[in-house]
């Protein structure tokens, strides 16, 4: 895993790449929040929260409670690149006086540790705002994307249902519901459709969401091979292996880290003789493997279909996300390093989006 800008993470931090996605910045408290203690499990995982940041990012400056929120604002917009002074500050904030501090810090406390990986430890967060706020979309759109993350698909469809009441012009909240659906129905082609209309309908939701054109898996796999074809005739080079075609990651891959949203799948023999997966991986896929002309013997290559459909409004973009991943997957197959020119569909993701505001009710 590479440092994240602005974080200089000490070497026992360090163990694994970082996530692709992130729930995004914002928070709008609630002026009217109620009043809670945290309870014990809480206040063992906090301690333990607390260990995950190295000295350098603790800082002992201490605000009253009327600029308290904006801190917490600032640091959840700077979150993605600096998890560790974000945890830091949103720990420091768990026992003010203003149960609405504490609530905006279990929520910022959940974007961290989204973003360093404790996705367990970012349900928590979460859950533990909600359990406190029920009333906070931003707490439930913390908890559904940290469920979601984790392979929980019906809960965190369940939590979506509950945003949704609250805030029903997220257009974000839309979308991965769509998803939701799709993980719970995957060989329905129509899973998730009018959530993913509904999402594009919205003003916020306006050219960043589109309603997935699905492809029949004959097509979607004959597509595949003729790109397969197409690029060891431009690169001279052959994956020796066939590209294999399925709807979705397996789940317990994704129980075990694995990114759901991933387009590709490389696996084979690791140095250490198991298989070669990443708990996280770069945007498309889930290993990134230097040059050779031909994949050695024993990798998979696989590429999911849904969620490279999920990307794509028509025909034509479907087919250049197959190109682009296609390309993507034997760059690193072949560990050419190489930069990949194909452009393909925009990466849009709903678990990307800010958290809800006022504006989304």
């Amino acid at each position: 895993m590479c440092p994240m800008p602005g974080d200089d993470v000490t070497p026992s931090l360090i163990q694994a790449p970082l996530p692709s996605r992130h729930s995004g910045p914002g928070y709008v408290a609630n002026p009217k929040a109620p009043d809670f203690e945290p309870g014990e499990p809480l206040r063992g995982a906090a301690a333990r929260w607390l260990n995950l940041v190295p000295a350098e990012h603790r800082h002992d400056s201490r605000e009253a409670a009327a600029d308290a929120l904006e801190t917490l604002r600032e640091h959840m917009r700077s979150a993605p690149d600096r998890p560790l002074g974000a945890l830091w500050v949103a720990h420091r904030h768990l026992e003010d006086p203003e149960p609405a501090v504490r609530i905006a810090a279990l929520v910022l406390a959940s974007e961290a540790l989204w973003w360093l990986g404790r996705f367990e430890d970012a349900r928590l967060a979460a859950q533990a705002a909600a359990d406190a706020d029920p009333a906070s979309a931003q707490a439930r759109w913390r908890l559904a994307v940290a469920l979601y993350r984790q392979g929980r698909f019906e809960e965190a469809g369940e939590r979506l249902d509950d945003l949704l009441k609250l805030a029903g012009r997220f257009a974000p909240a839309w979308a991965l519901r769509g998803q939701v659906r799709i993980w719970l129905d995957p060989g329905n082609p129509g899973a998730g459709r009018a959530d993913f209309a509904a999402a594009a309908e919205l003003p916020s939701g306006s050219g960043t969401w589109v309603v997935p054109y699905r492809m029949g898996g004959a097509e979607f796999k004959a597509t595949v091979d003729a790109q397969v074809r197409i690029h060891d005739a431009e690169t001279g080079g052959s994956s020796g292996q066939p590209v294999d075609a399925a709807l979705l990651p397996d789940k317990s891959r994704v129980e075990r880290g694995v990114d759901p949203d991933s387009r590709w799948h490389l696996e084979g023999p690791s140095p250490s003789g198991g298989d070669s997966d990443s708990q996280f991986g770069p945007l498309g896929g889930d290993f990134a493997a230097g040059a050779r002309s031909r994949a050695p013997f024993g990798d998979r290559f696989v590429l999911y279909q849904r969620n490279i459909e999920n990307l794509c409004r028509d025909k034509a973009a479907l087919r250049e996300e197959i190109r682009k991943s296609v390309a993507e997957l034997f760059d690193a197959a072949l560990e050419s390093r190489a930069a990949i020119a194909i452009k393909g569909a925009p990466e849009q993701h709903a678990e990307g989006a800010n958290v809800p505001g006022d504006e989304d009710r």
